[in-house]
């Protein structure tokens, strides 16, 4: 990110939307990409909470968690996914999180379903 950015936000999928969705609380914490201006949004595609029922904590992001996340995310859910009940988990984490629900499982889904 340093070396490519800045970014304004950032997206990931599965274990990369578990790793986004703790970088602006390792931000906050000050333990992690100190060097580059915070993250201003995610985009969370079949993600879970590092620390949740089925991951976890690393123990860099051992407090990205500890409070609320204010930063504006977008979850995408599937009702299908098998970590969807992870995913929800998640959403408890972020300040007003948006969440679009989608009739698949652990997939990227397409524009239009």
């Amino acid at each position: 990110m340093s070396k490519d950015g800045p970014f304004d936000g950032i997206l990931g999928f599965s274990m990369a939307a578990i790793l986004c969705a703790a970088i602006p609380g390792m931000q906050r914490e000050g333990v992690a990409l100190k060097k580059v201006p915070k993250i201003k949004f995610v985009i969370l595609i079949s993600g879970a909470k590092f620390g949740g029922p089925s991951f976890g904590v690393p123990k860099l992001a051992v407090n990205a968690f500890s409070s609320p996340i204010n930063c504006p995310s977008l979850h995408f859910l599937g009702e299908k996914d098998y970590q969807k009940k992870d995913g929800e988990v998640l959403l408890e984490c972020f300040v007003d999180p948006q969440v679009i629900h989608h009739p698949k499982g652990h997939v990227i889904p397409e524009l239009g379903q």
